[in-house]
């Protein structure tokens, strides 16, 4: 091999080591105002903090990403579907951190909190305390409605367990469902996710629907989900680390929520 041979193949050597290239597949829950296809483009609060660490990717670690997204419209297939693919996949789906599903899949740092609302139709009593004997009252006769493997359901069977143990419970593939059901219905209640039923109420301005704010659960957080041992969990954590401190985070949240709303769960 020539001089200019052996160049050559240095030159090509040292583009190997010093940048890599990672094909990334984003499985999403198709969820407004969290991820979302509009005009042929998915946007969303997720998908800008996930382009944001493309990009980090690329300029901090010399990893050249292409990415292929892949919608889901119900939970469970999106959250199935993280759980058994490649380990070079993400999940975006606005998912509650919890105890159980940390056995079966990773989360990244949490990048949102999650602050959910109990929900009932506008006719239905106020629950003014949690006392087992006004929320008897209040709820007993109804009807619960919530999502499968969702920290909505954990809430639900919270108040099964610890007030109306024959309380029964109806599952629903979104929130949506959950709230026209609601809307329909004097005697059926659900918790939901705040954002999701801000965004309900801007894009149903008539419904009647009241929030049982003694009842509100504001202690969890979301994450992006990993099947377990991908690499991008530690990366992604470098990464939101001083992120979150920057006036990018804070922006995409106004920009999907408002002042008001992104004060109120932005990490």
């Amino acid at each position: 091999m020539g001089r200019i041979g052996l160049i050559l193949l240095l030159l090509i050597s040292l583009c190997t080591f010093s940048q890599s290239t990672d094909t990334l597949h984003i499985h999403y829950y198709a969820h407004m105002p969290f991820a979302y296809n509009e005009g042929g483009k998915v946007k969303g609060i997720e998908v800008d903090i996930m382009n944001e660490y493309i990009l980090w990717l690329k300029a901090k670690k010399k990893i050249q990403t292409t990415f292929k997204y892949s919608e889901y419209n119900d939970f469970s297939g999106f959250y199935n579907g993280v759980k058994t693919s490649s380990k070079n996949s993400f999940g975006l789906g606005s998912v509650t951190i919890s105890p159980d599903r940390l056995k079966e899949i990773d989360f990244t740092s949490a990048y949102i909190k999650s602050v959910a609302f109990c929900i009932t139709n506008g006719n239905a009593p106020d629950v003014k305390t949690r006392n087992a004997d006004e929320i008897v009252r209040s709820l007993g006769s109804m009807n619960a409605l919530t999502m499968m493997n969702t920290s909505l359901q954990k809430y639900v069977n919270d108040i099964k367990r610890t007030y109306i143990q024959d309380l029964k419970v109806t599952y629903h593939p979104n929130e949506v469902k959950i709230l026209d059901e609601i809307s329909r219905n004097v005697l059926s209640f659900g918790y939901v996710d705040a954002i999701g039923f801000w965004m309900y109420l801007k894009n149903n301005p008539g419904k009647f629907l009241k929030m049982q704010k003694i009842l509100s659960q504001s202690k969890d957080e979301m994450g992006f989900i990993l099947p377990k041992g991908s690499q991008h969990k530690a990366l992604f954590n470098e990464f939101f680390a001083t992120f979150k401190t920057s006036p990018t985070y804070r922006a995409i949240l106004e920009k999907y929520l408002g002042s008001y709303m992104a004060q109120n769960v932005a990490i």
